[in-house]
């Protein structure tokens, strides 16, 4: 078997090499702590049997995921074998490395000496002196230690190696992907509403987090946004790195995402470069403000037999559809409310999760609950028979404000029931929902009874 040469070919990545070594970083993001890092490099390969190297990539590869290849010169270069190293470099792997060597400390009391390390036990280590005497020395009382190289095994960033088998000399491109945890991202969208609550004027920004520890210049960037199935891990998962991060902003309105549907999900390629940092949250602006029409509920929900005395929950729907402005795909995120003061400031009402709403669809806001608007639910009377039985209910709903407002009374039933008589017209959503919609005037109040009657 012929020996593999010394020399290694060492490459890092983005902040660590320069612009003619890295030709193009494309990134995939998708909701979910998972990201796609494909790089197109120019190497050099030497012919025969050689070690490959790429340090500095994320700390949290999965290392199955991974491959390389020389599209140029694929049927020349061949990958014989591919390891993970991610045994880096700290003061406590030194030590252990150094058991059975000479290392020299330097005391608080400016005290120099040279021993041979035997133990390290916590913060105290054990040592033997060139006369064969034993001490234990209290790490916090060392300043300094001299330790001749680093020892082998230990490395500064995480790195993947290759063997290859190559008939090819010279420069060529070497194309990495691999699939990396500690990326994510999610839409954050606000809505700012007029003066009747009639329209308002959307807008989004896209909030990417980058933990994977690894940072990436002038990367062409793209989320999915969607629900993808991933197999359950199968290897321990690689350390991670602290959450401490930078924050970074940047708006343009001429630089929007692109949007489109690949496969079952949608995809948005953010239309220039971006450098994607380690440690970082980066806001994009998706998309400006977009003015909408909005419809403004109260709603009073109860159950079978609930009695109730509680304000009504305020909701705004959003109907996403051309004809009013919008008709695109909204990926999941957080819309926060804001409302226009009389002076014109804006003062934040409330904010609610959205899940992925696609074109077409209604979005369905819960805003808070209302401070003048209060509902009253009282069960009047419950007849039991054989095999069902029949009840009254009352509902009052009081609007204390000086406008009027659309009220939607939900009443949800479960098992086998109907409605026998009611005082107001209602509508039979499912077999679990009942509503009595109407518009309530100011400062009134609206009194509704009906009875139904379950069977079992």
């Amino acid at each position: 078997m012929s020996s593999i040469p010394k020399k290694i070919l060492l490459l890092t990545l983005p902040l660590l090499l320069g612009a003619s070594e890295i030709k193009e970083t494309h990134i995939t993001v998708y909701n979910h702590n998972l990201g796609l890092v494909q790089q197109v490099m120019n190497v050099e390969i030497n012919q025969g049997h050689d070690l490959f190297k790429i340090e500095g990539i994320s700390a949290q590869v999965d290392p199955t995921t991974v491959h390389l290849s020389f599209p140029q010169e694929k049927s020349k270069i061949q990958v014989l074998e591919q390891n993970y190293l991610y045994d880096l470099v700290n003061s406590d792997k030194i030590f252990q490395k150094y058991i059975g060597e000479k290392i020299t400390c330097f005391t608080i009391g400016g005290h120099a000496f040279t021993a041979d390390l035997l133990s390290m036990e916590g913060n105290n280590l054990i040592v033997r002196n060139s006369d064969g005497g034993i001490r234990i020395i209290n790490r916090k009382e060392i300043f300094d230690y001299n330790f001749p190289e680093l020892p082998g095994g230990l490395i500064l960033k995480p790195t993947l190696q290759w063997q290859l088998k190559s008939g090819f000399a010279g420069e060529t491109d070497a194309k990495l992907s691999y699939l990396t945890s500690g990326m994510s991202w999610h839409a954050e969208y606000i809505l700012i509403l007029d003066q009747k609550d009639e329209k308002g004027s959307l807008s989004s920004w896209v909030s990417l987090e980058n933990h994977s520890g690894a940072s990436f210049i002038e990367a062409n960037l793209k989320l999915i946004a969607g629900e993808i199935n991933r197999a359950a891990p199968q290897l321990p998962q690689m350390p991670r790195v602290e959450k401490s991060m930078a924050f970074a902003a940047m708006a343009d309105e001429a630089v929007n995402f692109e949007e489109r549907e690949i496969m079952d999900y949608h995809l948005y390629e953010l239309q220039r470069k971006v450098d994607l940092k380690d440690k970082e949250i980066k806001q994009v602006s998706m998309f400006d403000d977009l003015y909408c029409r909005v419809d403004k509920k109260y709603i009073f929900s109860n159950y079978n037999y609930a009695d109730s005395d509680r304000p009504l929950d305020v909701w705004i729907n959003i109907s996403n559809r051309k004809e009013n402005n919008l008709g695109l795909p909204l990926p999941m995120g957080i819309v926060r409310i804001f409302k226009e003061d009389t002076d014109q400031t804006l003062q934040m009402v409330g904010e609610d999760n959205i899940r992925h709403t696609s074109k077409n669809d209604t979005l369905k806001l819960t805003v808070g609950k209302a401070f003048d608007v209060k509902g009253e639910r009282r069960i009047m009377d419950r007849k039991q028979f054989n095999r069902s039985e029949e009840v009254r209910v009352r509902l009052k709903i009081r609007n204390s404000k000086d406008e009027k407002i659309a009220v939607i009374a939900k009443e949800m039933h479960s098992n086998d029931w109907e409605v026998l008589n009611s005082t107001d017209s209602y509508k039979k959503i499912s077999n679990a929902e009942l509503q009595f919609a109407f518009d309530l005037g100011p400062n009134s109040e609206k009194v509704i009874e009906y009875t139904f009657r379950r069977n079992w």
